[in-house]
């Protein structure tokens, strides 16, 4: 596994790229005539994990109220799909941070693609929950505003509040990157994964609190470096197999330790499902190299244009799934209806196809594009 800087011709003449959170010209490292597939692979397949956790989490809450069995399906699923948000934030990175324009024109495109989405889907999950009939006018207007600033109108928003902060950084963090060495990146990584992951199971085994505190520095900012890192290596297939080891090794651990801690405490713990537990990182990083070899070297045509056009409507579904999954839920289709282990796939996959099908409705529309980019 090895890093190859870019030449500057393979800079020019580029193939496009649209994707949820970022729109770049790439080529791919292994065939430059070929668009960069595995990308859009990583991006279409973390959209559908986000969708089979949000799926599968409402039955880890139901510890005592359902089948130990359909619980440890719901745990199953949910620890197997931990990955998707950190993937989506190092696809970002990969795909951002190598990327040269002006903070002017970055910060358009960026916010642009973020903040009508955020502000718009905000509004409608806010109108949606509330409906805030006993307000006036005014008053549903004060009341909404206030909402997006101080919380996310959905418990699946937090994502848009996250990657905010992180563009206010990615010019500064485009500098280094640009003129650093890639000891200096792995460096980063390194204080990162330490004062991180590390430090927080080290303070949860020991029960101690470190006075040293990174902040913003140990979140998802580091999840952007490595997969700027990580989408510049050439996996071969000995290191695939090894990350599919991993991956399989920290999903299986993740289950086991969840119900552990469920069990002695008699009621569900998700205190290893955060998306920056040392198990969740180590997951990410293995899954990230497994699909990219995969998406790299078993894709054919028809799924490389599948997985393009995916990934284009990708972040539209991520905005639009909450809405499609709660409508099946008060029609009585969610996980809840049979056996866990076929319900947790069968309606994920009916919300994909739902908010997919909602999704290029509105992409189709001129007017509307913008609110699903």
């Amino acid at each position: 596994m090895h890093y190859r800087r870019p030449s500057s011709k393979r800079a020019q003449g580029l193939n496009k790229i649209e994707g949820p959170t970022v729109t770049i010209e790439l080529k791919n490292s292994r065939n430059p005539e070929k668009p960069l597939a595995w990308a859009d692979f990583l991006r279409s397949t973390s959209i559908f994990l986000v969708i089979v956790i949000h799926t599968a989490a409402p039955l880890a809450y139901q510890w005592e109220d359902i089948s130990r069995t359909d619980w440890m399906v719901g745990n199953f699923f949910n620890s197997f799909s931990r990955v998707s948000v950190p993937v989506l934030f190092m696809i970002s990175g990969f795909l951002l941070l190598g990327k040269q324009q002006s903070i002017s024109a970055f910060y358009r495109k960026r916010f642009r693609k973020v903040l009508i989405p955020l502000f718009f889907w905000s509004v409608v999950y806010l109108i949606w929950e509330n409906g805030y009939r006993d307000f006036t006018f005014v008053n549903a207007v004060k009341a909404i505003v206030y909402a997006i600033i101080t919380a996310p109108a959905s418990y699946h928003m937090w994502y848009l509040y996250e990657l905010l902060p992180i563009y206010l950084f990615v010019p500064l963090i485009r500098v280094f990157v640009r003129s650093a060495e890639r000891i200096h990146l792995w460096y980063f990584a390194g204080i990162w994964f330490l004062f991180g992951p590390v430090k927080d199971i080290l303070e949860n085994l020991l029960d101690i609190h470190f006075a040293i505190d990174l902040g913003f520095f140990t979140g998802y900012i580091g999840f952007f470096i490595i997969g700027h890192l990580l989408g510049a290596i050439d996996i071969s297939a000995r290191i695939a197999r090894i990350a599919g080891a991993v991956y399989a090794l920290a999903g299986i651990y993740t289950v086991y330790a969840t119900y552990t801690l469920s069990s002695n405490a008699g009621d569900y713990v998700q205190y290893y499902y955060w998306y920056t537990r040392i198990n969740i990182v180590l997951m990410s990083f293995a899954a990230f190299i497994l699909l990219k070899w995969v998406g790299t070297n078993l894709l054919n045509e028809w799924a490389t244009r599948f997985f393009r056009q995916f990934a284009g409507a990708s972040f539209g579904i991520y905005l639009v799934h909450v809405l499609v999954l709660v409508t099946l839920k008060r029609n009585e289709v969610s996980a809840f209806s049979g056996p866990a282990l076929f319900t947790v796939p069968a309606v994920s996959l009916l919300v994909l196809l739902i908010a997919w099908m909602i999704v290029a409705i509105i992409q189709r529309i001129p007017l509307l594009r913008e609110i699903a980019p």
